[in-house]
């Protein structure tokens, strides 16, 4: 067992030397690639005010294109700024802000780490730079800064001073702005339309084939309110009027170039939004915005001859409903302007007179309200009004859907009708024929409105739940409360 020992012992120190050979090899190759200065200190490697600053040019080595900002001082020491590129537009409006902010941060380097200081280039992408930025001062002095790789966590890149070996990494944050062109530093444009110069707007998507034009009015208080005249005549809900909100008050801040052959990529050879907004003037102003791309819509207004992008936040309601678009109720209409309604299902019918004061209630001691000649206001015992259950299931006969294309056949005619008489003895009717066993076309004054209701806005029995009834079943809800009632209270018979 000896002699084991002693030939294991020679062979185990071998070993470790092997091993203690391969470790040091193996940090001396890292080290190459460890930060030389790893104290996490930033460092000013380059740094000057943008007031000591005449220009700042930065040269595109892939595309070859030279950005300029000249940088001068007026005489209350307040900085202005010209864009001069290769790309520069005279017809375009250059934002002071946003060529201040890439002066500021391309003429300071505040670096992370010290990663070499061998001048090995080639290791960081700096021997063929991606980008050669110049900055020209105001004391005459010229300093060049090499940008080049990403590191590999892409959250900072390499840079160099041009004629020194030492290489750092710095926010990727320049790399970033080194990239920008002309279109960049284009300023924001805000739409602007007045509700008070609209006369109309159109909107069309290829998503569903929706396509509608609304009329635009604006009420005593200045709101602008929007109806439907195409391909119905219906008001447009909140919803539609968010909607155009969001676009005659467009911000857009950010451009982009988009050649004729990217088109389809950004889903602008056949844009999936379409607005025409035409003013009282007749100046009309189009808009076209592609599908929602990673969170973002790419865009084109006529007389501009840039693409722009802007954000879905700035744009929502591109793809609500078209139920949700209008204004959800076939009649919806408030107490106060009704003189009466009648209703005709087959062979009966009921007349419900209303005399409701601006400002009051229906249930209110001053309103007036009738059902066939019998006073209507009666309440259960929670308060609960019967004859605003049925006003309520009248002005809110829900649309279940839109039906374009339909011919009605009208022929055996209307199963149910409710005429409405307003304050200045205008009267408004409306017919209801089947459509199948579970719905009906309505139409307006004898037009079809182009929509149809669901039974249950007609027939369905809520029980205890009052505001779940259709508009007959709350009118039989109330001529029963009227014939069982005691001193005004009459509570719905609980289900045994």
């Amino acid at each position: 067992m000896k002699s084991v020992k002693n030939l294991l012992v020679p062979a185990i120190v071998l070993i470790v030397l092997i091993i203690s050979s391969v470790v040091y090899l193996a940090v001396e190759k890292i080290k190459d690639k460890e930060p030389v200065d790893t104290t996490g200190a930033l460092t000013d490697v380059v740094y000057f005010s943008p007031s000591e600053v005449s220009s700042v040019s930065v040269f595109n080595k892939e595309t070859s294109h030279t950005s300029v900002v000249n940088c001068s001082s007026d005489v209350n020491s307040v900085t202005n700024y010209v864009y001069a590129g290769d790309d520069f537009d005279p017809s375009a409006s250059y934002s002071q802000n946003k060529l201040a902010d890439y002066v500021a941060i391309l003429v300071s380097y505040n670096c992370n780490a010290k990663v070499s200081s061998t001048g090995n280039y080639a290791d960081y992408g700096l021997s063929e730079p991606a980008y050669k930025v110049t900055i020209s001062a105001v004391n005459g002095s010229v300093t060049t800064v090499l940008i080049g790789n990403k590191t590999p966590d892409e959250k900072n890149c390499y840079m160099c001073v041009e004629g020194s070996k030492d290489i750092y990494t710095v926010s990727v944050l320049k790399l970033a702005y080194a990239d920008f062109t002309s279109i960049d530093f284009w300023d924001s444009k805000t739409l602007n339309i007045e509700y008070s110069e609209l006369k109309t707007v159109h909107f069309d998507r290829t998503t569903d084939g929706l396509s509608v034009d609304a009329e635009v009015s604006m009420s005593g208080s200045g709101i602008a309110n929007f109806n439907f005249i195409k391909p119905y005549n219906h008001p447009a809900s909140s919803y539609f009027g968010l909607l155009i909100d969001s676009i005659v008050g467009l911000n857009i801040s950010e451009y982009v170039e988009i050649s004729d052959n990217e088109l389809a990529a950004y889903s602008l050879d056949d844009p999936a939004y379409h607005f025409v907004l035409t003013q009282n003037d007749g100046d009309k102003t189009e808009l076209f915005f592609s599908k929602n791309i990673n969170g973002f819509y790419y865009g084109k207004v006529t007389g501009m001859d840039s693409y722009f992008v802007v954000s879905t936040y700035q744009l929502e309601g591109l793809e609500l409903k078209e139920t949700v678009l209008i204004e959800p109720y076939i009649c919806y209409s408030y107490a106060k302007d009704v003189s009466s309604i009648t209703c005709t299902y087959g062979d009966r019918s009921f007349n419900f007179n209303l005399d409701v004061p601006d400002g009051k209630s229906i249930t209110s001691d001053e309103s007036s309200v009738i059902l066939d000649g019998r006073n209507a206001k009666i309440s259960d015992t929670y308060g609960r009004s019967y004859c605003s259950i049925l006003f309520e299931s009248i002005a809110c006969i829900e649309i279940g859907g839109i039906d374009t294309t339909t011919t009605v056949n009208t022929a055996s005619g209307p199963v149910l009708t409710l005429s409405f008489l307003d304050k200045n003895y205008a009267t408004t009717t409306y017919e209801f024929y089947s459509r199948d066993d579970d719905s009906y076309y309505v139409f307006k004054n004898g037009e079809y409105t182009n929509f149809y209701v669901y039974s249950r806005e007609i027939f369905n029995d809520g029980g205890s739940d009052t505001y779940s009834y259709g508009f007959w079943r709350a009118y039989e809800l109330l001529n029963e409360a009227i014939s069982g009632n005691i001193n005004g209270i009459y509570d719905i018979p609980k289900e045994v």
